[in-house]
């Protein structure tokens, strides 16, 4: 049996490469994920705007600019968020925490909503409140979910698009209206198989910016 000294270099060039072809698997791997959930976004983006700009974070992220906007949008950004497949530790990290693929749509509207609220899916990755977020009473809204109103706030409008949301995607970790930009922000888990098309959950998201546009 060689000594373990000899043994070194041999572990080390086979750590490597086994980094190296996790690297080019999951690479792979995140482009055809991000490829599926782009061809899916593809019927529902023109209910945004006319137009859309694509560039890749890194393999891990997609950006989506909305050109020419329709109301009552008067900017809109859809980023697509995957799996750091690519980096096995940070993707075993990310996982355990609950990170999956999801979409957030950022927007700012024609004319500032009128209230402040948000809800959170505390199980969902971006749904956690953080430190020196805005201090205020959480109330509970079943489940997993937690709320925050601000004065004059519509919760019945809010609560009912998180709930139309919800039994649309795979879950909706988070939805914020407030009168500073953005304006409206949702994050959510796309629906999984052949479930429902992004028509059917960005006309839902239009239709609430409408409402706290004033339109």
């Amino acid at each position: 049996m060689p000594p373990l000294e000899a043994l070194g270099p041999s572990i080390a060039i086979g750590l490597i490469l086994f980094v190296m072809l996790w690297f080019a698997l999951g690479t792979q791997r995140n482009v055809s994920k991000g490829n599926k959930l782009l061809r899916w976004l593809q019927h529902g983006l023109p209910i945004v705007g006319r137009r859309t700009t694509i560039r890749w974070l890194g393999s891990s992220a997609i950006e989506l600019g909305i050109v020419e906007p329709h109301a009552p949008f008067r900017e809109a950004t859809v980023v697509v968020v995957l799996e750091p497949r690519d980096v096995p530790l940070l993707w075993t990290f990310a996982r355990s925490r609950g990170r999956r693929d999801f979409v957030i749509i950022r927007a700012n509207l024609v004319r500032a909503p009128a209230f402040t609220m948000d809800m959170r899916d505390l199980s969902g990755w971006t749904g956690r409140r953080e430190k020196g977020e805005a201090e205020g009473e959480w109330h509970d809204s079943g489940g997993r979910t937690v709320a925050l109103a601000g004065p004059g706030a519509d919760e019945a409008l809010i609560r009912g698009a998180w709930d139309r949301l919800s039994g649309l995607t795979s879950g909706v970790w988070r939805l914020t209206v407030q009168p500073v930009v953005p304006h409206l922000e949702v994050h959510f888990r796309p629906p999984l198989g052949d479930g429902a098309g992004s028509e059917r959950i960005v006309g839902p998201i239009r239709d609430l910016a409408a409402k706290l546009a004033g339109e």
